[in-house]
């Protein structure tokens, strides 16, 4: 090759090398760009003579993109994890201000509200704090609403963000594979195509800010992408839709889904990572927060309606309920044969817990999970209705499911939207039922309660007090009631009371002997007090007698056992005299129940001090109070916002170093650059100078022949 030859071999290969240069300088500021470096090798050298071998110039033989796989898998990794804690933090955030603040949250007006039924208990006549109690019980469930409302405009803001990162997540998914399929044409007959390369490796980068990614590379340089446990989302040129919709039925959340073989099937379940793993995240304490919310209303509500049901008003009727319950949400599946729903009630309330739950159909019955674990529930079997299946508190009636298809499924909803849907129906204050009508005795130790109390047609003119003990067995309850003797004349009951339900056996008669002014049971005697009131003590129970009665028998006590239920829903009725009490629970041997629904007793509070009590119970599934409950929500959600904003903190800073790392070794560096422009620069005009001097060599050759 001739010095000429050598010449224009250089002036080439530093051409090329400028050029390359100022492609970087120029795209220093390009996001997701690879600095590029010309490889110059030297051309075989050609023998001259026999003992050597003189160098023929240089030659180009790729021009590099400079990039580590590993730094760059670490960066994708980074950004998962940055934008899967941001998303998450910026809702935590929100919930945590939303609940735990004084103007916004629960706790403030449930002390209002229990202080407005002291209120009343304290003064169980005046009709002034039977209002205030009434408006505190609006203020409540108006804010247990507004909590729910902003919590719902919350999750309605959440679709719309998993929508459109779905949507980004497609776009970068199609012009992925496209680039795939460009880069592997140009690639068959051409060095690697930098430029397309950096466009795809951006590319992979903002699908995994979105979700976790994992990749794998084909032979012919395409690049495969998949998420969740291995589903494909870009193969070779080809690229999978991710779809958005209801596919589980829920209409309060969006499923993201897949078409395989014509059928839109769920994979939420296995998406995780990056912005839309975070959304999911989120959602889950969301839907937390709105059961547990729900779950708080609807045993403050049923509770209150149960206790007020069980005393009496000023009117002296049996109160009614002070709240409306809303109805339990089912929604089944879009792809069930049985579109039709079962009927779904609350039982036992205390027993609900804050999870939604599915109902399917398998193997010809019915099978009960909660979600999102899928915990199985062991449904039994309603005494009375076999359609209706008993589990966590539910009833759930499935005559309306009989024909259901193999593997039909419903979701049921027994919270969610419970909180919004709680108002207070009962607009007249002296409804309001202070005086006792049915209670459970301060010492019982069992779970059965009395949750509903009924006057029956066959009302007597006047209701004597009665008490329920349960038996040494703890497998019946003895109903001891009074009833007139022939002789009552002027005397009345003033209470009735059990002192030790243990000494409470048999019956007896009461009988009054006006010449010795006594009263004999079965031996004893007790003095009349002509001027107030006559306490007899006797066999476990106390009777005050007010007034003086004619001889003979005044009162019986009578004694009826009714057998205790010991299937779900564990509800017992006793049958009084006018009346019919249910009873739900197992309760323990010898504890207590009351019965009175006398008239004329304004100044009894007895029954609103025992809804007072409410307050500090263990109600919300039998281990919290309703503000303790409350009070955990805000725990669980304050402890997950400051999780979420260590990990946002930390995943910043690995993010930074990621990046830095990435720009160490990818990034374009301006004062190298411009230095390589000078010694490629120099490089040029050398090789240039030499071709020129060719020319010289040439032209004196010429004259020297001439």
């Amino acid at each position: 090759m001739s010095i000429l030859s050598t010449g224009v071999s250089g002036v080439m290969a530093f051409r090329s090398a400028l050029a390359t240069t100022s492609h970087n300088i120029s795209n220093s500021a390009t996001e997701g760009y690879s600095r590029q470096r010309v490889e110059i090798v030297p051309q075989n050298a050609e023998r001259s003579g026999s003992n050597y071998y003189l160098g023929q110039g240089s030659r180009l033989i790729s021009v590099q993109r400079i990039k580590d796989d590993l730094i760059n898998a670490q960066f994708r990794n980074a950004l998962t994890v940055n934008a899967n804690t941001e998303i998450r933090v910026a809702y935590a955030e929100n919930m945590d201000n939303l609940l735990s603040d004084e103007t916004t949250g629960l706790t403030p007006i449930l002390n209002e509200f229990a202080a407005a039924a002291q209120d009343v208990a304290n003064d169980p006549t005046s009709i002034p704090t039977r209002i205030t109690f009434l408006n505190s019980a609006q203020t409540l469930t108006g804010r247990f609403g507004a909590v729910n409302n902003q919590l719902e405009e919350q999750r309605k803001l959440l679709n719309g963000q998993i929508a459109g990162a779905v949507d980004e997540l497609n776009q970068f998914a199609q012009t992925v594979a496209k680039l795939n399929g460009q880069i592997t044409e140009k690639s068959v007959t051409q060095s690697p195509p930098n430029d397309l390369l950096d466009q795809r490796e951006l590319l992979l980068s903002k699908m995994a800010q979105k979700v976790d990614i994992s990749l794998t590379t084909q032979d012919d340089g395409a690049i495969n992408v998949f998420v969740g446990n291995g589903q494909a989302l870009v193969m070779g040129s080809n690229a999978k839709q991710l779809l958005t919709g209801h596919f589980s039925g829920d209409p309060q959340n969006l499923d993201i889904g897949v078409r395989n073989s014509g059928e839109d099937v769920s994979i939420t379940r296995v998406i995780t990572g990056g912005k839309i793993g975070g959304l999911l995240e989120t959602r889950g304490i969301l839907d937390t927060a709105q059961n547990t919310l729900g779950l708080i209303g609807l045993n403050l509500a049923t509770k209150f309606n149960e206790q007020n049901g069980l005393g009496l008003d000023l009117n002296g009727d049996i109160g009614g309920d002070i709240f409306q319950i809303p109805e339990i949400n089912v929604y089944p599946k879009p792809d069930n044969t049985q579109m039709a729903v079962p009927n779904v009630t609350i039982g036992d309330v205390t027993a609900v817990s804050t999870s939604d739950y599915r109902l399917r159909y398998e193997n010809d019955s019915f099978q009960l999970t909660r979600q999102p674990d899928n915990t199985s529930i062991t449904l039994t079997v309603d005494p009375v209705d076999s359609n209706v299946l008993i589990g966590d508190g539910l009833r759930i009636d499935t005559s309306t499911i009989s024909d259901a298809d193999q593997g039909d499924t419903w979701l049921i909803q027994p919270t969610r939207l419970a909180a919004s849907h709680l108002p207070v129906i009962i607009t007249d204050p002296a409804k309001i039922a202070a005086a006792s009508g049915a209670l459970e005795g301060e010492l019982n130790t069992g779970t059965a309660n009395p949750i509903d109390l009924r006057m029956t047609t066959a009302t007597p003119t006047t209701y004597r007090p009665a008490a329920i003990v349960v038996n040494d067995t703890a497998d019946a309850f003895k109903l001891i009631s009074l009833s007139d003797g022939a002789e009552i004349g002027s005397a009345s009951v003033d209470s009735f009371r059990i002192l030790d339900p243990k000494q409470v056996n048999n019956g007896t008669t009461i009988t009054y002997d006006a010449t010795q002014k006594q009263f004999n049971v079965d031996g004893e005697r007790f003095a009349l007090n002509p001027s107030g009131v006559t306490t007899i003590t006797t066999a476990g129970w106390e009777l005050r007698i007010r007034g003086t009665p004619n001889t003979g028998t005044v009162f019986n006590v009578n004694i009826a056992e009714t057998s205790i239920e010991t299937e779900e829903p564990m509800l017992t009725t006793v049958v009084g005299d006018g009346w019919e009490l249910d009873i739900q629970g197992k309760p323990n041997q010898y504890d207590t129940f009351s019965v009175d629904l006398s008239k004329d007793r304004n100044g009894d509070n007895r029954n609103l001090l025992a809804m007072t009590k409410l307050q500090e119970n263990f109600l919300i599934q039998g281990r919290e109070t309703f503000t303790g409950s409350y009070n955990s929500l805000l725990t669980e959600v304050g402890s997950k916002t400051r999780h979420a904003q260590i990990e946002y903190s930390a995943s910043t800073t690995v993010l930074e170093d990621a990046q830095s790392e990435r720009e160490a070794i990818s990034g374009v560096n301006l004062d190298e650059e411009a230095a390589n422009i000078l010694k490629f620069q120099q490089a040029y005009q050398a090789a240039a100078q030499v071709i020129a001097v060719t020319g010289v060599l040439f032209d004196t050759l010429l004259s020297a022949v001439q």
